[in-house]
C-alpha cells in the first residue's frame, strides 16, 4: 500500500510585541522606579522628622522635670523656715520684737548690757563674719542716738540716687524705708524708726532675702 505523502505544516510564528507596547512597559517601569524612590525619600524624611520630634519631646519632658524639682525644692525650703521664731531685744531698749525663719542663726554682737548700741545679726545656717562689707540676711540694731541724727548718715546716698527713701508704716510704727545701694557690696532694704529716745534699724544686705525681709518687718512690735 502506497503511503500518501505528508504535506509539511508551517511552524507557528511567535507574535512580537509592538514598539508602542515596549515604550509603555518602559514608561511604567520608570514610573515605578521613581515612585519607589519618592517613597524611600519620604520615609527617610519622615524618620528624621519623627526623631526630631521625639528629641524635642524628651527635651521638654526633661525641662519640665527640672522645673518641678526646683519648685519642690523651693517649697520645701519655705516650709523648713516655719514655724517662725521670735526675737526680742533688750527691755531697756523698748523690747523690740519680730518673727524670723527658724532656719536662721542669730549672733548678738553688742548686747547693750552696759549701754551703748545693741546689734544682732541673722543669716540662714550660719551668721557670716560681722563687718561692714559682709552680707547677712538681717542686721538689727538699736542705736543710742535720736533718729534725726542717724538719718543724716544716709542723706548723701539719697541725694546721689544710690538710695531711695520713703515712709515706712506698720501699725503704730512710723519711720523711714531705704532701698538700693548702701555700699559697693551691699544692695538691700532698710527700715528705720524711733524706739523711745533711740533709733531702731533693720536691714537686709541682699535682695535675695527681700521676701523674707518683707514678711519679717510685718511682724515688728515695740512694747
Amino acid at each position: 500500500m502506497v503511503g500518501v505523502p505528508l504535506t509539511p505544516q508551517p511552524l507557528p510564528v511567535e507574535k512580537k510585541g509592538s514598539i508602542g507596547e515596549i515604550i509603555i512597559l518602559v514608561a511604567v517601569s520608570l514610573v515605578a522606579v521613581v515612585a519607589i524612590g519618592f517613597a524611600v525619600h519620604f520615609y527617610m524624611q519622615w524618620g528624621e522628622a519623627q526623631t526630631n520630634i521625639d528629641g524635642k519631646i524628651a527635651e521638654a519632658e526633661a525641662i519640665a522635670r527640672e522645673d518641678q524639682q526646683r519648685i519642690a525644692e523651693a517649697n520645701f525650703a519655705e516650709r523648713e523656715k516655719e514655724p517662725n521664731r521670735v526675737f526680742t531685744g533688750p527691755a531697756d531698749y523698748g523690747s523690740l520684737s519680730f518673727m524670723f525663719p527658724r532656719t536662721w542663726s542669730v549672733y548678738v554682737a553688742k548686747d547693750a548690757s552696759r549701754g551703748g548700741d545693741f546689734e544682732a545679726y541673722f543669716n540662714p545656717g550660719q551668721v557670716n563674719t560681722v563687718a561692714a562689707d559682709t552680707i547677712n540676711a538681717l542686721r538689727m540694731s538699736i542705736i543710742n542716738r535720736p533718729i534725726d541724727t542717724v538719718r543724716t548718715t544716709y542723706d548723701g546716698l539719697v541725694k546721689s540716687g544710690k538710695l531711695s527713701q520713703s515712709v515706712f508704716q506698720m501699725g503704730s510704727i512710723t519711720g523711714d524705708r531705704y532701698e538700693g545701694e548702701f555700699s559697693t557690696n551691699i544692695t538691700g532694704i532698710m527700715i528705720m524708726f524711733k524706739v523711745n529716745d533711740k533709733t531702731a534699724i533693720l536691714r537686709t544686705d541682699a535682695m535675695i532675702f527681700r521676701s523674707d525681709f518683707e514678711k519679717l518687718i510685718e511682724t515688728v512690735t515695740i512694747n
